[in-house]
């Protein structure tokens, strides 16, 4: 892919940015007991972020497919709360996993920014991680699984992009319930979504989210089984440090533990990852006006 298959999306109304948001705390805030809590984030607060900031992107191409006509069925793959989501949308007669990182690049950067040289991230932690199940499949019509790699734009002044006010009373019921129910799997509803908003101790459902500004989302590229080739692990050895000088000295640096910065701190990762830069793969753009699949 080329820097031109970028698609940037920027021009969201802030009313329906604002909905999308706070659809994905509400979701975030129900599921957390639910949720791998795989960046080992140690606080609740930190873990419901993470998981909004997810499901923000998620909502974002959602809109962004609505919009252009480009029919992504993430309804066919919406699992209820307390059980793990296997795949996010379905598209092209495959089930795909949107792979959403977050980048720091200020405004004037922005325009300078390689965007084949981003890195494809499939997490790959430990031995049963999402790139051991890249080839699985789950929907029973599928052909094929295959991972978008989707980035947004957070200011390096200004990480936070948004603001949940929750209550000390509101984060220990969070917390109680994730104590309960953490690393159980229920094949049956836990609780009813009713009594969790009922219950939740002086819950504001509508004023609980700020935004604080409106980050892009940026598609870029794509991959299934004839890409998988591509992909390496990172890693802090000489000998495991692959593409380390694409495009570029040094594309990636790690240092202690798993901490890795791409492109200079552009991005940084606190997990091993398979990866490969996102310009040796097709555009997501690409496999949208492709006929009939890729």
């Amino acid at each position: 892919m080329t820097e031109h298959d970028i698609i940037i999306v920027d021009a969201v109304p802030q009313q329906t940015y604002l909905d999308i948001a706070m659809s994905a705390a509400r979701y975030a805030l129900i599921s957390v007991a639910f949720t791998y809590n795989r960046m080992d984030k140690k606080d609740i607060r930190s873990r419901v972020i993470n998981i909004t900031k997810g499901k923000i992107a998620e909502g974002l191409l959602y809109f962004y497919g609505a919009l252009h006509g480009i029919r992504l069925d993430h309804q066919s793959c919406t699992t209820p709360f307390w059980m793990p989501d296997h795949r996010d949308f379905l598209f092209k007669n495959g089930e795909w996993d949107l792979k959403n990182n977050f980048i720091y690049c200020s405004d004037t950067d922005f325009n300078k920014l390689s965007f084949t040289a981003l890195p494809a991230l499939i997490p790959n932690k430990y031995g049963g991680d999402q790139w051991s199940k890249r080839d699985k499949h789950y929907m029973e019509y599928s052909r094929y699984s295959a991972y978008l790699f989707t980035f947004m734009r957070l200011r390096p002044d200004s990480k936070a992009f948004f603001d949940l006010s929750l209550t000390e009373e509101q984060l220990s019921f969070l917390s109680g319930i994730s104590q309960t129910y953490q690393n159980t799997a229920y094949s049956r509803m836990p609780f009813m979504e009713s009594w969790f908003w009922d219950t939740i101790p002086g819950f504001m459902p509508y004023d609980f989210l700020r935004l604080n500004y409106y980050p892009e989302l940026i598609i870029t590229g794509c991959a299934n089984a004839r890409y998988w080739h591509f992909f390496k692990d990172t890693g802090p050895l000489d000998s495991e440090n692959h593409y380390k000088d694409y495009g570029r000295t040094q594309w990636y640096t790690t240092g202690h533990g798993q901490i890795t910065k791409f492109l200079n701190g552009t991005i940084v990762t606190t997990i091993k990852n398979k990866t490969c830069p996102v310009g040796l793969l097709p555009s997501f753009k690409s496999v949208f006006n492709q006929i009939p699949e890729f």
